[in-house]
């Protein structure tokens, strides 16, 4: 039998644009102040907006996620990018799925949403609590407690009880059964072609030292070498997602 790998991690207050765990190769991003918006045109699937929006739990009004600084200021929110609007595109899964359906179809502007849990974050499964021998933890030095985050397998769960030699992990998410509210500020449709792929290459966190867009081809200029490894995912995700006829990095 395959050994357990428990990790444990440190516990911090954090937002995650893709806490529903929907696996996808971008990511939204912190919009750059360097582009400009339709703002009278109604969104579809596939366009590229800018969105600012606060999520909280209905039962304790805590807010879990948000783009807003001032927000994540007063409610002690960290992460790992700057807060700030952000720059996605609909129906990527970059968004719980019931905000990025609501959000089609409508205009800039200013909404408010509510999530019940099973369009949320999914109702609680009695079959994602795990009984794990207390000497598993002992084999990687960790000490289980109450509400202790860690990593078993690639899988997060945390630590709900401790009993003599057996510890019960929860696997279900940390807002399982929990209804969910968003308030919503979307600002406009990103459509000049040339920012578009400027926003997919941000979304990629790619080191860019120029840009230069020529009858639907695009070529970039990168300020250190990407691996080769990438290069032909890259590319084939970058089209797909622009919807430009080539690419060609340098």
């Amino acid at each position: 039998m395959a050994e357990k790998k428990i990790i444990e991690h440190t516990h911090e207050h954090t937002h995650d644009h893709t806490s529903e765990h929907v696996h996808t190769p971008i990511e939204a991003i912190a919009q750059a102040p360097i582009y400009t918006f339709d703002t009278t045109s109604t969104i579809k699937k596939s366009d590229f907006i800018s969105i600012d929006y606060t999520g909280t739990l209905q039962s304790t009004k805590m807010i879990f996620d948000t783009t807003r600084a001032d927000v994540a200021a007063k409610n002690n929110m960290q992460s790992e990018r700057p807060h700030g609007s952000l720059i996605l595109k609909v129906g990527e899964g970059q968004l719980l799925k019931a905000l990025d359906e609501f959000i089609i179809g409508k205009t800039t502007g200013s909404y408010h949403l509510d999530i019940p849990a099973e369009h949320a974050f999914g109702k609680k499964n009695a079959k994602l609590l795990r009984l794990i021998s207390l000497n598993e933890f002992k084999k990687h030095k960790i000490q289980p407690y109450p509400m202790l985050e860690v990593d078993l397998d690639g899988q997060r769960g945390i630590v709900r009880t401790v009993n003599g030699g057996r510890v019960i992990v929860d696997f279900n998410h940390p807002f399982a059964s929990q209804d969910i509210s968003y308030d919503i500020t979307i600002n406009g449709i990103l459509t000049d072609k040339k920012q578009i792929v400027s926003a997919v290459l941000n979304i990629f966190q790619l080191p860019v030292k120029e840009l230069t867009l020529e009858e639907g081809k695009a070529v970039v200029t990168f300020t250190s070498p990407i691996p080769a490894e990438y290069t032909d995912m890259l590319k084939t995700e970058f089209i797909r997602l622009t919807e430009i006829k080539e690419v060609e990095f340098k």
